[in-house]
């Protein structure tokens, strides 16, 4: 049982060691994204109206 318990925990550490090398980029690529939907959203609202 301790084998399963410490191979997840050896999973998430790895994880969590190449983590900071993608810093804020994440962060960006998920505002650029909201920011696009938004702005498509928007467009689709105002095409709408004009109908």
């Amino acid at each position: 049982m301790n084998k399963i318990w410490y191979g997840i925990g050896d999973f998430f550490e790895y994880i969590f060691d190449f983590m900071p090398a993608i810093g804020n980029k994440i962060n960006y690529f998920y505002v650029f994204v909201i920011i696009t939907f938004l702005i498509v959203w928007t467009s689709k609202m105002i095409q709408h109206n004009k109908e």
